[in-house]
């Protein structure tokens, strides 16, 4: 998905907006993805299962490094904010799990975690955990979430 969206915004930017709006629709229906080619994504961002189901705001700022799952939302809340104009910043290394919404201008900070399903509605600062709805923002340790405790019959995550 990415590739697709970077010729998509290649073309958009050198005055093709007639292919890039071609391949904005071929990204929706074969991700069933929709982003804008005024998207900026920084390099070394990485879509898990090509990014399906996500919603882009036309604004939204993603800078390098990070990590986005499937059905993820970055939208707009009619807020604005001069920093941040009507769409989500997401600051290098943040980390965001599938089907979370990220509404409005705000700043996911560096090396964020937003959980599975969150909905986030007010700033992430730089290494902390959001989760919940809405989401509520934890201190993130250096072994902020333990993999080690968990066995194949527990169902439950120790933050």
């Amino acid at each position: 998905m990415i590739k697709w969206f970077r010729l998509m915004r290649w073309l958009y930017y050198h005055k093709l907006k007639f292919l890039a709006n071609f391949i904005r629709k071929v990204i929706r229906l074969y991700y069933s993805c929709d982003i804008y080619p005024t998207c900026q994504i920084g390099n070394g961002t990485t879509f898990y299962h090509q990014g399906l189901g996500c919603v882009f705001h036309e604004r939204v700022v993603i800078d390098k490094d990070c990590k986005i799952y499937q059905n993820v939302t970055f939208g707009g809340n009619g807020k604005e904010n001069q920093l941040y104009p009507g769409a989500p910043h997401i600051c290098e290394g943040a980390t965001i799990y599938a089907g979370a919404c990220i509404l409005g201008p705000i700043r996911v900070g560096k090396n964020a975690i937003v959980g599975a399903n969150a909905v986030v509605l007010k700033d992430i600062p730089d290494n902390c955990v959001a989760v919940g709805v809405p989401a509520v923002i934890r201190e993130k340790s250096s072994d902020a979430v333990s993999y080690t405790h968990l066995r194949a019959h527990e169902t439950t995550l120790h933050l």
